[in-house]
């Protein structure tokens, strides 16, 4: 099976804090990440369609925006595909995709569609 995706997902380390605005904060490891979203292990995903606020940290920066939860996986983890980045966030997860792809070789094979 073949899948197509918009956006090469890549493998990588970090975390994810995530709130829906509410009282519900959810924080996990990161999986994977893209220009359009990234995968968090967590086990108290949110529902999808929740809109969120996050801080992600990877390779050492700090990326912070709004985004949607587009899978949820309960004991799991869950899709967020990226809504609202600033430009300097924007530029900065740019960079970030572009070490990883040099480290990592080759995209994520597994996982979400995001």
């Amino acid at each position: 099976m073949t899948c197509k995706r918009e956006h090469s997902r890549y493998n990588c380390r970090g975390s994810a804090d995530l709130s829906n605005g509410t009282n519900c904060r959810v924080w996990g490891e990161l999986g994977d990440i893209s220009l359009a979203g990234f995968y968090v292990s967590t086990y108290g995903p949110l529902p999808i369609s929740t809109e969120v606020r996050f801080k992600i940290e990877v390779e050492g920066e700090v990326i912070c925006g709004a985004g949607e939860v587009a899978t949820s996986h309960p004991g799991v983890g869950m899709a967020v595909i990226f809504h609202d980045l600033s430009s300097q966030y924007r530029q900065t997860l740019q960079w970030v995709i572009r070490e990883l792809s040099q480290c990592n070789g080759s995209p994520a094979g597994i996982g979400l569609r995001i």
